[in-house]
């Protein structure tokens, strides 16, 4: 005959939370479960575990005399009570004192209500009693009788009052306690609201043996959805020195119907959506398009700058200098990353309390300083201004993800950005804002068609298109790198010559991670792209005419279009 398992039943949100792994799409939480076993077979229940746990996902391990046998979660019905989170428990014990307290003063209202009633009554009774109807010319008050009818009144009137004052007293009171059972009320609303309140809940049922008593430690750990985190970057400049520092934040999510009290917390960049499953390649079979079927029309997108507000003096003034400002407070970062076979893993120093429902819980994970090259890009074909650019290279360990940046320069919020993936010892570039001491002017272009050949006819369509810039600051020189559109030939019967200025052509074989790194300088180039990057040097107080100048050939009878494709 089987034994009767001794059965441990316990609360899995009380029980200490010991790590929280942050994934992108999720997150893995890990209790420690202390529990006294009992000779023989035990089982520990835990209860009410978060509905939005992943299916599967639940593993135990332990430390003691015990051999663990199985795990089974499985859903059991629920009260409401027992599905509460620590904090709804609090807010609905709290709202039925409140309510306890509004029910006291309903009654002593109700007591006061009912003496200025009975005293009102009593007083019609006593002046009917007392004041009687004229008989044969006789009256029947007498000194006694206004002896104590003056009594009488002096009596109401006192209590009266008295009761009166009570009683508007105890309204006002009311009115206040209503107030805070309808705060509670409506906060409890709110927070169910949120945590989507089931009729079930779910529980794990961890099975073990051991053949004396003993105390064990289990860690029970599990997946929950609705969780995830995002990174997100505060980049400063500061034009002076120039330094660019860049504090990497984490952003947390969590909607996973628990609270994670005191929990210790690790980013990790892994992605368990993705599975680990190679996809299988399929085989590619070509076949002749039926002449009626209507090819599928290419998607075209057109990029379209939008101008942003200038920017004060980029530069700073002349003026008096300000007084020495105080010291900055030292902000915590991560005290371990941990570089793993496919992910890295942030863990940060100190312990976080983050409940269900939050959606923009920040931690900081590590500050970068860094040195850029200030210079200046303008693409006037989308939008004549001249952008301060601040570009530099990642010196740091840390690879940035991508997420959104806000850009200061020196301590003035310019803009909102988007920071791309950048990997350890890359260039990157932060665009600053307009510059507006640098004035850029896009001239109408000039085009020109000719035509030619003995044998063969051909048509040439050129192209000249004039820039002017001027450097209105008075201090110092500044680089301004003008990218422009030359267009790229994808049949050979189009030929396209760029014949101002002359450009060094992008050769993806000789490309190596030291020339893409390498600082903007004077010159005209190609990018990967196909698309001109002219470096000019603009001296103080002066201007320039640049001129952009390309011819396309291809044959008489045939028309070129030009379509910009991302």
């Amino acid at each position: 005959m089987t034994a009767t398992p001794t059965i441990h039943e316990l609360e899995s949100r009380d029980q200490k939370i010991s790590q929280v792994k942050v994934f992108n799409d999720r997150a893995e939480v890990r209790r420690l479960v202390k529990v006294s076993l009992k000779t023989g077979v035990n089982e520990v229940v835990l209860k009410n575990l978060t509905t939005n746990l992943t299916p599967g996902s639940m593993r135990v391990e332990g430390r003691g005399k015990a051999v663990i046998h199985d795990v089974v979660v499985k859903n059991v019905a629920a009260t409401t009570e027992e599905t509460d989170s620590p904090k709804i428990y609090t807010i609905r014990a709290s709202l039925q004192e409140e309510k306890a307290r509004l029910q006291k003063i309903d009654d002593r209202g109700t007591v006061i209500q009912k003496s200025v009633t009975n005293l009102d009554e009593i007083f019609g009774q006593v002046g009917g009693g007392l004041v009687k109807a004229p008989k044969d010319g006789e009256v029947a008050l007498n000194e006694g009788t206004l002896t104590s009818l003056k009594n009488f009144f002096d009596f109401y009137g006192t209590n009266s009052e008295s009761y009166r004052e009570k009683l508007r007293s105890i309204e006002a009171e009311h009115r206040d306690q209503k107030e805070k059972v309808q705060k509670l009320e409506q906060e409890l609303a709110i927070i169910q609201n949120k945590f989507r309140h089931k009729s079930y809940s779910q529980c794990a049922i961890i099975s073990l043996e051991c053949s004396e008593e003993c105390e064990a430690e289990l860690d029970v750990i599990y997946q929950v959805m609705n969780a995830g985190w995002s990174p997100s970057y505060d980049i400063r400049v500061d034009t002076s020195k120039p330094s660019m520092n860049i504090t990497y934040f984490g952003k947390i999510r969590q909607h996973t119907n628990e609270d994670w009290n005191g929990a210790p917390l690790v980013l990790s960049t892994a992605q368990p959506c993705l599975g680990g499953k190679i996809p299988e390649l399929g085989t590619l079979e070509a076949t002749f398009r039926s002449r009626y079927t209507p090819a599928p029309q290419q998607m075209l997108f057109a990029s379209r700058a939008t101008p942003q507000c200038a920017t004060a003096s980029l530069f700073g003034s002349a003026s008096a200098p300000p007084p020495p400002p105080q010291p900055e407070m030292k902000v915590a970062v991560a005290s371990e990353v941990t570089q793993n076979t496919l992910s890295t893993e942030f863990k940060i120093l100190r312990e976080a309390t983050i409940p269900h429902g939050t959606n923009d819980h920040k931690v900081t994970v590590g500050i970068v300083t860094l040195s850029p090259k200030l210079v200046h890009e303008t693409v006037p074909s989308k939008n004549a201004a001249a952008f301060l650019t601040a570009s530099a290279v990642n010196t740091s360990e840390l690879a940035f993800l991508s997420g959104d940046s806000s850009v200061y320069l020196n301590n003035a919020f310019v803009a909102k950005s988007h920071l791309k993936n950048v990997s350890p010892g890359e260039r990157f570039s932060c665009s600053l804002g307009v510059d507006t001491a640098i004035r850029v002017e896009y001239k109408p272009a000039k085009k020109y068609h000719e035509e030619g050949g003995y044998i063969t006819k051909h048509s040439a369509n050129v192209t000249e298109q004039t820039v002017f810039v001027k450097n209105s600051r008075s201090e110092q020189p500044v680089l301004l790198t003008i990218k422009h559109h030359v267009p790229r030939s994808t049949d050979e019967k189009i030929r396209v010559k760029l014949v101002a200025p002359v450009a060094v052509p992008y050769d993806a074989e000789k490309a190596t991670n030291e020339t893409e790194n390498a600082e903007p300088s004077e010159g005209a180039k190609f990018n990967s792209s196909n698309n001109l990057e002219w470096t000019v040097k603009l001296a103080p107080n002066t201007s320039q005419d640049l001129v952009i100048k390309y011819v396309v050939e291809h044959p008489k009878d045939e028309t070129v279009q030009y379509r910009e494709m991302f």
